[in-house]
């Protein structure tokens, strides 16, 4: 049987607001191998509200007389290789355009970008079982692109049909630990699972979903994307639009009046997907995530519109314990220039090498991190600056001698406390909310997030205190974590100091974000800090290296003064701390017990 004729293909540069368009694009998604709601004219509007100008969409439309019957959403950033426009959002990539017109359509979009000059592309989660991707290697061929695939992820399904039991009971994993669990959350308040899947409903819903999965990724040591305005905005405006077709499915697991548990999804041609999901931190050992899973794979088994549950992208282990199918994506590239075909290919089996050696992958993975590092210090600083600071790293690690000016809070000393009360400062306790919504505002500021990481690890050992200045309005302006004097330098330096008491504690690790820096926030911080410890029966301490005259003027107008010495040093890396005299008639706080 013939190919259908090749369509004519259009190019635009935007994703019009045109519900002619809109109608007839969606109408042929759903003529496609698989629909998926990645698919629709919405999630490209989406994607072009909110990364148009960072990712300048490529838009090639498929015509057959007026009739539309090829989509292919695209972007075509400057300086970069072609790519689908949902590749960073989407968990499954495709063509638009119904199965007989695949084989004409995809010919025309490789011939399109040729005579555009495009000469790489890289095109990610293209589902197995597409036709685009069966015809891809046939399409790009005659027009010089010489394509590499592997396989990207295999994508976890619940195929609900399947998971009925002869007696019409859903057979679903963990149930007594579900059960439990609900007992368990239940004693703090009605349990309740709801949908929502209107705008102004989910609009006030979406801050507090953002933060918790911040707070969430930061508990696992990562760094969620939310935290970037441009993937927030994406979300809010793919609510905004999807929400008017019916398709988005905001779920909630509530304990009382409070949201333990999340997922961001949709419902779309008999598939309830589980796309963003997340949970509360302090709640982790009863399974809030998995409990919402196993109620929501509930709901949908209630409901006969529903066929399957797609559990989406990745490998996390409570998908393997629900899926009982799974569909494969492909990552493809493709390249006009030859060496560059087989670079990709030398460097793709190089690092699956690397990869079966455990230990070996470790190093390759903290020498790309560092690396990474090394380019965006070089960005943020320049060259020379940089390569200044790495020479006095080198410097310091062969040698270095450092004086470590000690300072305790001096009773009565509460200047800075009552100038901070007066300019409405409040001290909060560190939480991860609150590390979250820094996290949102700082998402630039790379040595902030960093420090938030930290932060979040205390957090969860629960070996420091953590204390937040913020203003009237709440804002955060300041961090500065508490612990007993005795066991902190014994795991920061290596190093026994032993304090005179044990009612002494050590102010450590203050940090200002970078947007609030210069405004003398550390003196109000130190000062409250200060002022709660003498109130609770502690004495404050903090410390400095001597050349530091900045910090040492700051602690010195909080209320501390001098009153010990230390010198730590250091030869090829093996450190020695040793004690000094006392720096005033006070009695010495600290000695040093052992070193190294």
């Amino acid at each position: 049987m013939p190919h259908p004729a090749a369509p004519r293909i259009t190019l635009l540069r935007e994703i019009p607001d045109d519900s002619t368009l809109r109608e007839q694009w969606n109408a042929l998604v759903l003529q496609t191998h698989c629909p998926q709601v990645f698919y629709t004219y919405e999630w490209a509007r989406a994607m072009q509200l909110a990364y148009g100008q960072s990712l300048c969409p490529l838009l090639l439309l498929g015509y057959d007389a007026d009739h539309l019957v090829g989509v292919a959403a695209l972007a075509a950033p400057s300086g970069g290789p072609i790519s689908f426009l949902c590749a960073s959002t989407g968990d499954y990539c495709d063509f638009v355009v119904s199965e007989q017109n695949a084989v004409a359509f995809t010919s025309q979009v490789f011939e399109a970008l040729r005579r555009q000059g495009y000469r790489d592309a890289v095109m990610t989660n293209v589902p197995q079982d597409s036709p685009c991707y069966a015809r891809l290697r046939e399409a790009a061929r005659p027009n010089s692109f010489h394509m590499y695939a592997r396989e990207a992820y295999q994508c976890a399904q619940v195929r609900l049909s399947t998971m009925v039991s002869p007696t019409g009971e859903l057979a679903l994993p963990r149930q007594k630990m579900v059960r439990r669990s609900l007992r368990v959350m239940g004693e703090a308040g009605p349990l309740a699972m709801t949908h929502e899947s209107q705008w102004e409903e989910v609009r006030s819903l979406l801050p507090e979903f953002f933060r918790a999965h911040v707070a969430r990724f930061l508990f696992t040591s990562r760094i969620s994307n939310m935290v970037r305005s441009e993937r927030r905005s994406f979300l809010n405006e793919l609510a905004r639009l999807l929400s008017a077709t019916g398709w988005l499915c905001l779920t909630r697991l509530k304990v009382g009046p409070r949201t333990v548990s999340w997922n961001y999804g949709f419902l779309f041609r008999g598939t309830w997907f589980l796309y963003q999901p997340t949970f509360v931190n302090d709640l982790e050992k009863y399974s809030p995530g998995f409990v919402l899973l196993s109620k929501l794979i509930e709901d949908a088994a209630g409901n006969p519109a529903v066929e399957t549950v797609d559990l989406g992208l990745g490998a996390e282990t409570y998908k393997s314990s629900f899926g009982n199918a799974v569909r494969r994506t492909m990552y493809v590239t493709l390249h006009r220039s030859l060496p560059k075909h087989w670079k990709e290919i030398v460097r793709y089996r190089a690092a699956r090498a690397v990869a079966a050696w455990p230990r070996a992958e470790e190093t390759a993975r903290n020498l790309v991190a560092k690396a990474s590092r090394f380019r965006f210090r070089v960005r943020q600083s320049g060259v020379k600056s940089t390569f200044a600071w790495a020479w006095l790293r080198m410097r310091s690690w062969v040698f270095s001698r450092e004086e470590i000016l000690f300072f305790e809070s001096a009773a009565g000393s509460c200047g800075s406390s009552q100038q901070a009360s007066q300019e409405g400062f409040l001290l909060q306790p560190v939480t991860y909310e609150l590390v979250a919504e820094v996290a949102m505002q700082s998402c630039e500021d790379d040595l902030t997030l960093q420090y938030l990481l930290r932060s979040a690890r205390r957090l969860r050992q629960g070996e420091a205190e953590g204390f937040a200045l913020v203003d009237a309005a709440g804002t955060p302006l300041h961090f500065a974590w508490a612990t007993a004097f005795d066991p902190f330098f014994s795991v920061e330096w290596n190093a026994s100091v032993k304090a005179s008491s044990p009612d002494c504690m050590v102010l450590f690790d203050c940090w200002t974000p970078l947007v609030e820096q210069g405004k003398g926030h550390f003196v109000s911080a130190a000062g409250l800090i200060a002022d709660k410890m003498r109130r609770a029966g502690k004495r404050l301490w903090t410390f400095s290296t001597a050349a530091d005259t900045a910090t040492i003027r700051e602690i010195e107008t909080a209320g501390f003064q001098r009153r010990y010495s230390l010198v730590r040093q250091k030869v090829f890396g093996v450190q020695q701390v040793k004690g000094q005299t006392p720096l005033s008639r006070e009695k010495s706080p600290a000695e040093v017990s052992a070193s190294t």
